[in-house]
């Protein structure tokens, strides 16, 4: 489990959002309450730095197309 809902610096509500990045997915947990933010890949803590070097990886992404 990635976060029992609950900011464990303040016990806040979180808000996650979920993006597909390369093979896999990439989920931004944030505070609603006191603005902490970190990143999850793969089940893990990781950077924004990681997550962004991430969006250059090209395995797995779908083409875009308008609707």
């Amino acid at each position: 489990m990635m976060s029992s809902g609950c900011c464990a610096s303040c016990g806040g509500p979180l808000v996650t959002i979920s993006i597909a990045v390369g093979a896999g997915q990439r989920v931004m947990c944030s505070c609603a309450r006191c603005d902490a933010r970190w990143w999850h890949s793969e089940g893990r803590v990781t950077t924004l730095a990681g997550v962004i070097g991430d969006l250059g990886d090209p395995v797995g992404q779908r083409p875009y197309r308008r609707a």
